[in-house]
């Protein structure tokens, strides 16, 4: 792989963070979690002018490795990407992992989070990942952007094999074998 810019897009619960934390890491390329850009104190979404300015400079970056929920608003990034690693993975499993994140995190925020950003479970949302309604949005974002070589994961055992064959080399690539 010697892609200096690299999108990880899916549903929520579909394990973006954590994905792109251990390709971040095989690459040497710089993280950057949307959510630590949209989200401040106790779920408080900051102005969209001001993410979407924040997200503008980010993606004008040489370099980096993006995770978080796309829409059309956001597909810039997706033009802007070497490559869009998707992680479209089943409702059920996603919704399973909303949950069991709840679990893990109700009383600690995730580390892309503020501090303040406790989980919560809304069965509302829960219906929402296990019906996958985020991905038609998704997929609008791709069709609107064009993104040019898009890899597309449809069961979690796929990324990690993926993930596996990066073999780490010189600051800012890996490649794979």
């Amino acid at each position: 792989m010697r892609e200096n810019r690299v999108a990880v897009i899916g549903i929520s619960g579909s394990g973006k963070s954590v994905f792109a934390r251990e390709l971040a890491e095989k690459t040497k390329l710089p993280l950057f979690h949307m959510d630590n850009l949209f989200w401040r104190g106790d779920w408080e979404a900051v102005p969209e002018s001001d993410y979407l300015r924040h997200h503008s400079e980010v993606v004008a970056r040489d370099s980096w490795v993006i995770e978080g929920y796309v829409d059309e608003a956001m597909a810039s990034r997706l033009a802007s990407a070497d490559l869009v690693l998707y992680l479209d993975f089943p409702g059920l499993l996603c919704s399973w992992r909303v949950v069991k994140r709840w679990l893990m995190h109700r009383k600690t925020s995730r580390p892309e989070l503020p501090e303040e950003a406790r989980e919560r479970l809304k069965m509302s949302f829960v219906w929402m990942v296990l019906m996958r309604r985020e991905r038609p949005i998704i997929e609008r974002a791709l069709d609107h952007k064009k993104a040019p070589h898009v890899v597309r994961f449809r069961f979690p055992r796929d990324a990690q094999t993926y993930l596996g064959r990066l073999t780490p080399t010189a600051e800012g690539q890996s490649c794979e074998h």
